[in-house]
């Protein structure tokens, strides 16, 4: 199969314009301001492209292109740019880019009019973790991911550990949580808050029900305030060799166990 050729010619240096163009992509204030998502890896790029999503270019080396002739002619020539390898490592935020990066809309996936679960996480500011956490909760066919100061979904690092799941998974941000409790008891979801200790063990639950679980941050979890407006309780019993579960591992136990049949919970 013959490769398509780029509109553009290959840029080599460091002081063209589009380097410090998707440079500011790194912030959120970049984003928002450009209205666009810098994506870094084949992977992103191919889950992008597996969702739709709306490329305004793809930047690449002829290295990368060598390899992924086929994932290049989904690409109109027109949005493609070649670069040196420099290049793309001034304009990529990991370490050792893949050969590939490209810039897209945002995704909108709508909100659910009647989910039957949603994920709140409260002052979750790990990227790593709320990126596991997305991939965890669209595993775990949760219908919608609710953002209360966590950290910003669309930077490069939790897209990369999301690994696509961003692209399809509703993400709603908000500025406080509560008006989202009391809306979520007013459509008839349990509300459910995890708790180190004290509350009622994950397996005693009904996961069959509509429910919001909330999850707090990693150092200091949900306020008392917090689990106090919700219904219920929850904990995960471990040893006491350790103070707490990381925030990913937990939600990903209390996440999973809804899909668990309910015959084999003890």
């Amino acid at each position: 199969m013959a490769r398509q050729r780029p509109a553009q010619s290959l840029i080599t240096s460091l002081r063209n314009p589009l380097v410090q163009q998707l440079r500011q992509l790194h912030t959120a204030h970049g984003r928002r301001q450009a209205g666009v998502l810098l994506l870094e890896g084949t992977h992103l790029l191919e889950e992008a492209l597996r969702h739709d999503l709306s490329l305004k270019r793809l930047i690449f080396t002829e290295r990368w292109a060598e390899n992924h002739p086929t994932l290049l002619t989904q690409v109109p020539p027109s949005l493609q740019q070649p670069v040196s390898e420099e290049v793309l490592a001034a304009m990529a935020t990991t370490v050792h880019p893949d050969g590939v990066a490209a810039t897209t809309s945002f995704p909108h996936a709508p909100w659910p009019r009647q989910p039957r679960f949603l994920l709140a996480l409260d002052h979750v500011q790990d990227p790593g973790n709320l990126g596991t956490l997305l991939r965890t909760a669209l595993a775990a066919e949760v219908a919608g991911v609710v953002l209360t100061q966590s950290a910003d979904p669309w930077q490069p690092k939790v897209l990369r550990a999301a690994a696509g799941a961003s692209f399809a998974l509703p993400i709603r941000q908000v500025s406080n949580l509560e008006p989202v409790l009391v809306e979520a008891h007013d459509r008839g979801l349990r509300t459910m808050a995890t708790c180190v200790a004290g509350g009622l063990p994950y397996t005693r639950l009904d996961w069959s029900l509509p429910s919001l679980l909330v999850l707090g941050n990693e150092g200091s979890g949900l306020s008392t305030a917090m689990v106090s407006r919700c219904q219920v309780a929850v904990s995960i019993p471990h040893s006491d060799a350790v103070n707490s579960l990381n925030v990913a591992v937990a939600g990903s136990l209390l996440l999973f166990e809804r899909l668990r049949p309910a015959a084999s919970r003890t």
